[in-house]
């Protein structure tokens, strides 16, 4: 989640622009750029939310291919079991199947994580009828959910 300060700040930096903006437009009574703006802050935290999202997915991609590597060289197959499958050896693993290898699936973290993990789909293509949420919440959530994969895994790093 190298970049994920970086794009905080960013969004930071344009809050910061729209709420002046805002405050302008309520101010002079503009209700039509109030509206305009509005919509402009829905698809600012839409692509933020998938571009930070993005990261999580990353590190979630560069922690299973490590977590397999590491199991397909222990000798001991208990551990070994099931990571040496050929289908997990492609690159088209899907996201959710990496999650479900590394996180425990009935856990507080992984149901949030899914439910974010389709509202980004959501977001990515184009849909605008389900809200992102709190866009600082979602940035510790994400830290939140990076020790958890870190407290799973193998390497405990």
């Amino acid at each position: 989640m190298q970049k994920l300060p970086q794009i905080k700040a960013a969004y930071d930096w344009m809050i910061q622009e729209y709420d002046t903006k805002i405050g302008e437009a309520t101010a002079s009574t503009d209700m039509r750029s109030v509206q305009r703006l509005e919509n402009f802050r829905d698809s600012l935290e839409r692509g933020v939310f998938v571009l930070m999202f993005g990261q999580f997915e990353i590190d979630v991609t560069d922690r299973f291919r490590v977590e397999r590597e590491n199991r397909m060289r222990n000798p001991d197959w208990r551990i070994r079991r099931g990571w040496d499958t050929p289908s997990l050896g492609v690159k088209s693993v899907p996201f959710l199947s990496k999650l479900a290898l590394m996180m425990d699936r009935t856990g507080k973290h992984y149901r949030k994580i899914e439910l974010s993990y389709h509202r980004r789909n959501h977001c990515a293509h184009g849909g605008t009828s389900e809200p992102v949420g709190s866009i600082d919440q979602f940035f510790k959530d994400l830290y939140e959910w990076q020790a958890e994969l870190r407290r799973h895994s193998s390497l405990a790093s």
